[in-house]
């Protein structure tokens, strides 16, 4: 039976064009599931997520409001290996049947093509919920000028936020399309919308075929 319906992986490090590349998506008329709003919207306040956070990390993580203090949760959960390990091991699930739940929805529609935007895909275990991975990539030079633009910070503050991440091969190592992020974004807007194109016109062969 083919699927109506085709979901694509988006990820790749920092700084790359990722964010771009959605946009393009987006722009082009794919269906977005967007992995980080996912990540915000289970620890609002009275979500099950924030009270495991609340009993694990401290009940002092909630504002009187019940808003979650993000930095407060920060300093705690990646102050060691293990208690990082136990914040994810919170949030992942929580996180994962969401994004199931928007890429479910979506997949009621007509021929649609799904986008996880995901920038921890692989190492969330989401990208089996794929059927390919587009990674976008640049080259380092190029992706810490952008973080010290995008985020207001110097040299060795983007260093160590790429280094925090995995090597780039990390990602393109297990990626079925590879975009180059390195260019302006209409360059990126353009081969994402190529990759989008074809895509959809597999699809359309597919549902054309006629079976044996």
């Amino acid at each position: 039976m083919i699927k109506k319906s085709f979901r694509l992986g988006l990820t790749g490090p920092t700084g790359s064009g990722k964010s771009t590349a959605a946009k393009a998506a987006l722009a082009w008329g794919a269906r977005i599931v967007d992995a980080d709003q996912v990540a915000r919207q289970v620890v609002q306040p009275g979500t099950p997520c924030l009270e495991e956070l609340a009993e694990a990390f401290g009940r002092d993580i909630l504002l009187p409001d019940g808003t979650l203090q993000r930095a407060l949760l920060a300093r705690r959960a990646f102050s060691s290996p293990e208690l990082t390990k136990q914040l994810n091991a919170i949030t992942h699930p929580w996180i994962t049947r969401e994004v199931e739940r928007q890429i479910e929805a979506f997949a009621k529609e007509e021929s649609a093509i799904i986008v996880l935007d995901a920038p921890l895909l692989y190492e969330s275990g989401e990208d089996v919920l794929c059927d390919a991975v587009a990674v976008v990539t640049a080259p380092e030079e190029i992706r810490l000028r952008r973080i010290m633009q995008r985020d207001g910070i110097n040299l060795e503050q983007a260093r160590q936020r790429i280094s925090a991440q995995p090597e780039q091969v990390f990602y393109t190592q297990k990626a079925d399309y590879i975009l180059d992020g390195s260019g302006q974004p209409d360059r990126l807007y353009q081969a994402t919308y190529q990759l989008l194109d074809a895509l959809r016109e597999d699809q359309h062969d597919k549902r054309n075929e006629t079976p044996l």
